[in-house]
C-alpha cells in the first residue's frame, strides 16, 4: 500500500517531500529557537507531518541537525565558489568576491549562522567531530583557492594544515562576532577586513621558504 500513487504523487516523491519539509522545519527551529529547545513534536508540527514520518527519515533530532548543518555548509561553499568567476584574478579580488557572497548569505539568512556556528557546539562527540572536520575543510578551500594558481603546494603539509586552521578560525570568529551584534557592521567592512587577511595568508604561503 505504501508504494501506491496518491494524487499523482508516488511513494518516493512523498518521502522526498516529507524529508524536505523536515529539513526546512529543522533550519527554522534550530536557527531561531535553538537545538535544545526543539523537540520531535515541535519539528513535526512545523513540518506538518506526523511523528512516524519523522522517524522514517531520521533516527533522532541530532541526525536532523547534522543533515541541516550539511545543507547550510554546502550552501555557503557553493555561494562562495560561484562568486569567484575568473580564478586568474589577483588574490585580493578573489578573496573579496568569495567572502562577499559567503557573508551575504549569512546576513540574508541568520538561521544559517546560528546552525553553523552556534547550535552544533556542545551537542555530542559526533556533532563536534563533524563541525571540526567541516571547518578544516573550509579552511583548505579558502587557502587552496587563493593560492593554487600560484603554485603554493610546496608548503609542508603540517604548515598547510595550520594555515587552513588559522584561516577558518579567523573567518569563523569574525562571523560569530558579526552575527552576535545583529550584523551591526556593514558587510562591506567585514568583507574587506577578512579578504585582506586571507590574501595576506595566501601571499605568505607563496613566499614561505620552509621545507619538510
Amino acid at each position: 500500500m505504501s508504494g501506491r500513487t496518491y494524487a499523482g504523487e508516488s511513494a518516493s516523491d512523498r518521502d522526498e517531500r516529507r524529508r524536505r519539509q523536515l529539513l526546512d522545519a529543522g533550519l527554522e527551529l534550530f536557527g531561531t529557537a535553538g537545538y535544545r529547545a526543539t523537540t520531535v513534536r515541535r519539528l513535526c508540527r512545523e513540518a506538518k507531518v506526523s511523528d512516524r514520518y519523522f522517524y522514517e527519515q531520521f533516527d533522532s533530532t541530532e541526525d536532523l541537525l547534522l543533515a541541516v548543518y550539511d545543507e547550510c555548509t554546502a550552501r555557503l561553499e557553493q555561494a562562495a565558489l560561484a562568486a569567484l568567476g575568473d580564478r586568474d584574478d589577483e588574490v585580493g579580488a578573489l578573496a573579496r568576491r568569495g567572502l562577499d557572497a559567503f557573508l551575504a548569505l549569512v546576513e540574508d539568512d541568520p538561521r544559517v549562522a546560528r546552525v553553523v556556528w552556534f547550535e552544533v557546539l556542545g551537542i555530542s562527540t559526533r556533532v563536534e567531530s563533524t563541525y571540526l572536520a567541516r571547518m578544516q575543510a573550509f579552511g583548505h578551500l579558502m587557502i587552496g583557492v587563493l593560492s593554487e594558481r600560484d603554485g603554493a603546494a610546496a608548503l609542508p603539509e603540517q604548515a598547510h594544515e595550520l594555515m587552513a586552521s588559522a584561516a577558518v578560525g579567523a573567518v569563523s570568529h569574525a562571523v560569530v562576532t558579526w552575527a552576535s551584534t545583529g550584523f551591526a557592521t556593514d558587510r562591506e567592512v567585514v568583507t574587506s577586513s577578512l579578504s585582506d587577511f586571507l590574501a595576506g595568508a595566501a601571499t605568505a604561503m607563496l613566499a614561505d621558504p620552509r621545507t619538510t
